[in-house]
């Protein structure tokens, strides 16, 4: 699978059981991977229940895969619409709890809560708003955690049977029309004004009873009257109804003849999958109804966060892995090559040691039988260098190789700075050290006493 590929899925409660549709969000378009229903046995106190009170079947999380979305009934949600005076995301995400908490009969603490911009109108936004105990989502969430599969969103089946109309083409954009939809687990009224539902009630009768019909007259009739204080309807044009199956005529005449507007009865039947709507529904992810409480979230990015930090971790475990497998074949690399060159130079370590000798005996050979450095040399050297005057040496000492030293007196200092300064100018020797010059005087006569030390170079081994 490509890194941009995702797959969604959508479950939803059915008067038998449960059914889902998955797709898989691809770069060229999405595939449709599986559209399916299965049949649950159930109590006949239970048809009408939510999707949390039913068994679900235990290889269940075979087939619901990637991100899952279930569906509330309308009678499980508070909606509702309103105009806000801005059309910024985050200012109207800002706005949505204080409304809610102004009409929820639950502390707001108790709800989870979703919004979702239903029309960017420039300076305002028309919201559809929702709210959700958390103990009914929960519930839901506990239901399908048995069975492996961890629910992503919960969205609203109302909305995702106006999704499945609107592709259809069955909604009106202009004007006011109101929707009844039974389909045997959420039997809802929703009114729609230039395209979008503006209010949502939920029903309690039974279509096959004719006393439905009062019902229906008076939810209509009192939504109407509260709509009117918010907003500038025009006279409903139709009521159009829709249910699985045929709906008694004379109900259907009746109700027009009560709430006075032509009724339109359409079968559910020839939709699509509710399942479908909702999934439909969640690939626009970035504005539409999530409630997911808190908790979700944090342990989904918990979840993630521990994805990423395994990764990583067996990433540089991998690394440091290679890096060690790298060295240890380096050095054993080296410690052969130097276990090589040992037993090289152990093979020619005789043969080395005796040149050594040899080559120590031809030094100390030259530098004796060289006479460029001889006594009798620097001797004629020193003597030669001495200035015109009085000054003489009286003492030279040769050291073969090394140095000479010489003491002498002298009629002054300058004769004697003179010959130290002749001495330094000599290639015979490498300048002079040691220098010292003092006054002596002897019998009523003072001389300058001196002494020098001049070294040879030294010679380079050849």
């Amino acid at each position: 699978m490509r890194i941009r590929d995702k797959i969604i899925t959508a479950a939803c409660r059915t008067p038998d059981g449960i059914e889902w549709t998955t797709l898989k969000i691809k770069q060229d378009g999405n595939e449709l991977v599986e559209q399916r229903a299965h049949a649950v046995a159930l109590p006949e106190e239970n048809l009408e229940e939510s999707i949390a009170a039913i068994q679900l079947p235990e290889q269940l999380i075979e087939h619901l895969a990637g991100d899952v979305t279930a569906a509330l009934r309308t009678s499980e949600l508070l909606m509702r619409t309103m105009e806000f005076p801005t059309s910024d995301p985050s200012e109207i995400a800002n706005m949505v709890g204080f409304q809610i908490d102004k009409v929820s009969p639950f502390p707001i603490d108790q709800l989870a809560i979703a919004h979702e911009i239903l029309r960017d109108n420039g300076e305002s936004a028309d919201v559809l708003m929702a709210g959700a105990k958390r103990a009914c989502i929960d519930a839901i969430g506990d239901t399908f955690e048995k069975k492996g599969v961890r629910i992503h969103s919960i969205d609203a089946r109302i909305l995702g049977w106006l999704e499945l109309l609107r592709g259809k083409e069955q909604l009106r954009d202009r004007g006011c029309e109101i929707l009844i939809i039974d389909d045997q687990i959420d039997f809802s009224l929703t009114v729609m004004n230039e395209g979008i539902p503006i209010a949502f009630r939920s029903l309690q009768e039974d279509t096959g009873d004719m006393n439905v019909v009062e019902e229906l007259v008076y939810e209509i009739g009192y939504t109407l009257t509260m709509l009117d204080t918010e907003h500038e309807l025009e006279t409903p044009s139709v009521i159009q109804f829709w249910s699985f199956g045929e709906i008694p005529d004379a109900l259907l005449t009746k109700l027009s003849e009560k709430s006075g507007i032509r009724v339109e009865h359409h079968d559910l039947g020839m939709l699509p999958p509710l399942s479908q709507g909702i999934v439909e529904r969640a690939l626009h992810a970035e504005n539409r109804i999530e409630l997911i409480p808190r908790e979700w979230i944090e342990h989904e990015q918990r979840k993630q966060l521990r994805k990423k930090f395994t990764i990583i971790s067996a990433g540089i475990a991998a690394i440091w892995v290679m890096v060690l497998l790298v060295f240890f074949g380096i050095y054993k690399v080296r410690d052969v090559q130097l276990a090589g060159i040992q037993a090289d130079a152990e093979a020619i370590r005789p043969a080395a040691e005796q040149a050594l000798q040899n080559r120590q005996k031809l030094q100390a050979l030259k530098e004796y039988t060289d006479r460029s450095d001889s006594s009798l040399e620097t001797l004629r050297e020193v003597t030669r260098l001495l200035p015109i005057g009085d000054i003489e040496f009286v003492s030279f000492n040769y050291t073969k190789g090394k140095a000479i030293s010489l003491r002498g007196t002298a009629r002054s200092d300058d004769l004697a700075n003179d010959y130290f300064s002749a001495l330094n100018k000599s290639a015979l020797f490498d300048g002079t050290k040691d220098v010292s010059v003092s006054t002596k005087t002897t019998k009523g006569v003072r001389r300058a006493v001196y002494s020098v030390t001049l070294p040879f170079p030294t010679k380079e081994a050849e």
